[in-house]
């Protein structure tokens, strides 16, 4: 049974209950990060390449003896093509130093986001020198990816422990700061954020979660006052903040469009945003996970306004009727029925949730699904849902990591660093915890927080990126697919439904990215796999619109994979 007030038991005893027998000081959460990696060999689904790849990047949280609670939150990264080549390029978002009063200043000594230019192949080189403000140096927390202005290049927005930025790609692979022409100046912490075609006018919109007003002049103290117990705050200590939703002028300009839109009321600690066609009626449905408090589901109405349906959704709370941490978000059809599932990462002592849609509403089937029990252990963050082993059904992916660095001094069993765990899909929305095929992803634990899918090598399927808060980030080659075949498409609409018929007859569904994960924006991709033997005789689009799409416009990449778009 999952119970709510389990979850925030962890951090409940941090004021004021603890274990009986005296503990030494922790040690610094940023110290040794070389550490977290390790390189003994494996096999599997998954083999890292982080060493000779050319993606260096180490998340620096700006780790405190205050403990503020952003510094445990970070990292997140989007798979874009920057420089228009065809192939994925990995934008990362970076931390630093705190901004506290006015004892750091953000300039050109702080460290910046990351730009690494992939050449298809596997191997990326850094470009951040010549990307231009894509090197934002603010307080880094998460990143949305789209083509904002309609010049074909995608842009970035990246949110901030402080101002956020609107980054509009420019020539080559650079971007530069659009955020005050654009009218989206945001000083507050926000979290998640994604760019949608709210009101099907061709222009993307910008919904942007609010999370927590924290005073990091002033911070509070949480846990025992020994050296070394002092930790981070539950976020029921501090106010939620208002989500922010911003309707496209078509002009470069934004403007505030939540009264318009129907989205008041917002204000719920809100960590993910995930647009969706849930009914399937051509427009985008919102989900926003909140942390703590009750998910939101706003049902697109048409032309852009959007219904409350939280409480009508099932979708709110988990089946018990109870509000979890709402952290990572992915949808996919895991249940084979032709409509689109909603899969959301949670605390410890809670699991993960697995919203199954009826085609109207949800219901939580996460224990039928056999997703209960393996994640009530970790605290869950990123999650991606994709065929990996190009089978024909879908597996689960989630990035785990806890937020309070000394949680082995409170509770025995516990730890801050966490294993990533693979879900290997069995067919008809059932599930079970993998072990030999994680391969190298089993070499953690990890700081799990951002976690991202999409084609990195050019084979054809999907590959993995895992980012650490306070630490490396992780790159693995997918090896699951190579025996089977697959169809990867590219250059849909943002969030689009493609509907394959297969030559048995069957029929699956595949959405395109970028999804959100955790603070993340996944491959602008969507991926089918067909199993050993599997053909594609016809593949339509669904969702915004309803298209037949040229199969025989597609190329084959590696055998039995082919690419069908840019």
């Amino acid at each position: 049974m999952k119970v709510h007030a389990t979850a925030v038991l962890a951090f409940l005893t941090l004021f004021g209950c603890s274990k009986q027998a005296a503990q030494p000081p922790h040690p610094d959460p940023g110290a040794d990060v070389a550490a977290q990696a390790t390189s003994a060999p494996a096999t599997g689904w998954f083999e890292e390449i982080s060493d000779r790849c050319g993606v260096d990047f180490v998340h620096d949280a700006g780790f405190s003896d205050e403990r503020h609670l952003p510094e445990t939150m970070g990292g997140g990264a989007a798979l874009i093509d920057a420089d228009e080549d065809g192939d994925l390029d990995l934008y990362l978002v970076q931390g630093g130093p705190m901004p506290v009063g006015a004892a750091v200043v953000r300039d050109d000594s702080m460290p910046p986001n990351r730009l690494f230019l992939g050449d298809g192949r596997g191997s990326f080189v850094d470009g951040t020198d010549a990307s231009g403000d894509a090197a934002n140096r603010e307080y880094g927390q998460g990143v949305a990816a789209g083509d904002v202005d309609g010049d074909g290049r995608t842009d970035l927005y990246v949110t901030n422990f402080g101002p956020d930025a609107l980054l509009l790609g420019s020539s080559g692979h650079g971007f530069v700061d659009g955020t005050a022409a654009a009218g989206l100046a945001d000083g507050r912490w926000t979290a998640g954020a994604s760019l949608f075609d709210a009101d099907r006018d061709g222009d993307l919109d910008l919904y942007v979660t609010g999370y927590v007003a924290i005073d990091v002049d002033e911070p509070e103290w949480c846990g025992r006052t020994e050296p070394g117990w002092r930790s981070y705050c539950h976020p029921d200590r501090y106010e939620g903040l208002e989500d922010r939703f911003w309707r496209n002028e078509g002009d470069g300009r934004f403007v505030d469009g939540a009264l318009d839109a129907g989205l008041v009321g917002t204000g719920g600690k809100g960590l993910g945003v995930i647009p969706a066609d849930f009914d399937l009626d051509g427009d985008l449905d919102l989900y926003v996970a909140n942390d703590s408090v009750e998910n939101r589901f706003w049902r697109n109405s048409g032309e852009g306004h959007f219904d409350d349906e939280t409480a009508l959704s099932g979708a709110g709370v988990n089946g018990d009727g109870m509000t979890e941490a709402g952290m990572g978000l992915a949808v996919a059809d895991v249940d084979g029925d032709l409509d689109l599932d909603l899969y959301v990462t949670n605390f410890d002592n809670e699991s993960n949730t697995l919203y199954r849609n009826d085609g109207e509403w949800f219901e939580d089937g996460t224990v039928v699904a056999g997703l209960e029990g393996p994640s009530r252990l970790p605290v869950g963050f990123g999650t991606v849902i994709c065929d990996f082993d190009a089978d024909g059904n879908p597996d689960i992916c989630v990035a785990n990591g806890h937020i309070i660095h000394n949680i082995d001094l409170y509770h025995d069993g516990k730890t801050w660093r966490q294993p990533a765990q693979l879900y290997v899909g069995r067919g008809r929305g059932r599930f079970r915890l993998a072990s030999e095929e994680l391969g190298d992803l089993a070499q953690g634990p990890f700081v799990g927080r951002g976690l991202l899918q999409g084609d990195l090598d050019g084979d054809g399927d999907p590959d993995l990126v895992l980012v650490e808060c306070g630490g490396p980030t992780h790159v693995y080659a997918n090896r699951a697919a190579d025996s089977a075949r697959g169809l990867l498409v590219r250059g849909m609409p943002p969030h689009a439904v493609l509907r394959a018929t297969l030559d048995d007859g069957s029929q699956r569904l595949a959405v395109a990215g970028p999804q959100p994960s955790y603070y993340c924006a996944t491959a602008p991709e969507a991926f089918i796999g067909l199993g050993s033997e599997g053909q594609i005789t016809k593949l339509e689009l669904v969702s915004p619109r309803v298209e037949v799409l040229r199969l025989d416009a597609a190329r084959e990449v590696a055998p039995g994979h082919r690419v069908l778009g840019r």
